[in-house]
């Protein structure tokens, strides 16, 4: 007869604060129940959201907990109820609180079998990342061919897949990142309208870029620092998406939005009907972009799942590029 529990190394919160409040810890592991499948975790992904739990700006309901959200590894234990899935699937998830740890179970429903042509590490790398940058690109404005569009913070995990996908759309893409460094990485990848914000002023830069002109939308992950500047060279009638504030939330006056006409978006990926369908059905067009070259990722930092505290204060001061993961 098998033991009831285990244990498991895990990333824990007892309360929010600097990345010194992650503690790696041991854990029980319980057998999972009739309806869960337990997964060993081959790759966990890092997302800029995960810092506002841990940092208190988003609430957690319990203490201690284990905070993350998508990982992608091999089913080890079915339940009794189970009959989708069976030991040694490829599997990965996202939207499912709990995920920086080596080994837990989940319910069935909330996992869905990883095509063999994506790795674990691509799987944990996009998925959250994918679906925001489908959120903003089909809903929060609908990005058409030949449209202008500034998409700030275009080396990081969001927004490089944000920049080639709107590049493959066919719009006319201008970019901003935070250092020279940044900026050469963002040429590798092909941009040649990049703006370092740390030397060039966004203004007389976009207008460069346009000749003067006004440009039709703009993505801001970075909020404060960027969106009101933004505005100024957006055209009436364009659209403004919001979608993170990196730098602080910014003072939206949406009566002034009003008189130009400005379409302002705000919308949460939670709320997103194709985020909340966690049968990764909305990946498929994602993994398609990126298995067909589309979309070209470098490889992720990887992070040792008891360096964490190491992920989030690197993420935190800029230094990352690109996507981040914990590897078990």
């Amino acid at each position: 007869m098998k033991n009831d529990h285990k244990t498991t190394n895990s990333v824990q919160i007892k309360t929010t604060g600097a990345p010194d409040v992650l503690e790696y810890q041991q854990v029980d592991l319980p057998r999972p129940k009739a309806n869960e499948v337990q997964i060993e975790q081959q790759s966990i992904g890092v997302n800029f959201f995960d810092l506002f739990y841990r940092n208190g700006s988003f609430p957690v309901e319990s203490y201690p907990a284990i905070i993350g959200f998508e990982a992608a590894g091999v089913i080890k234990e079915i339940g009794a109820a189970v009959v989708d899935y069976k030991v040694g699937d490829r599997v990965a998830y996202y939207k499912t609180f709990g995920a920086y740890t080596e080994s837990r179970n989940i319910d069935q429903n909330e996992i869905f079998k990883l095509p063999h042509e994506v790795s674990f590490d691509l799987a944990a790398s996009v998925m959250i990342k994918g679906l925001t940058a489908h959120m903003l690109l089909k809903h929060s404005h609908a990005l058409k061919a030949a449209e202008v569009v500034l998409i700030h913070g275009m080396t990081g995990g969001v927004g490089s897949m944000l920049s080639q996908w709107a590049k493959a759309l066919g719009a006319n893409v201008i970019g901003t990142v935070g250092s020279e460094t940044k900026k050469r990485v963002a040429k590798k990848r092909g941009f040649t309208q990049v703006i370092d914000l740390s030397s060039q002023d966004l203004v007389s830069a976009v207008h460069s870029y346009t000749h003067g002109k006004s440009i039709d939308v703009f993505y801001d992950g970075v909020g404060k620092a960027t969106f009101e500047t933004s505005l100024s060279v957006l055209k009436d009638g364009g659209s403004a998406v919001l979608y993170g504030w990196a730098s602080g939330m910014p003072e939206i006056d949406k009566a002034q939005m009003a008189v130009r006409n400005i379409k302002f978006a705000f919308d949460a990926l939670n709320d997103y009907p194709l985020y909340q369908d966690k049968r990764g059905k909305a990946l498929t067009e994602i993994f398609d972009l990126l298995m067909n070259g589309k979309i070209i990722l470098e490889s992720p930092i990887i992070y040792p799942l008891n360096k964490a505290v190491h992920a989030h204060s690197d993420i935190e001061s800029r230094k990352t590029t690109g996507s981040v993961i914990l590897k078990p």
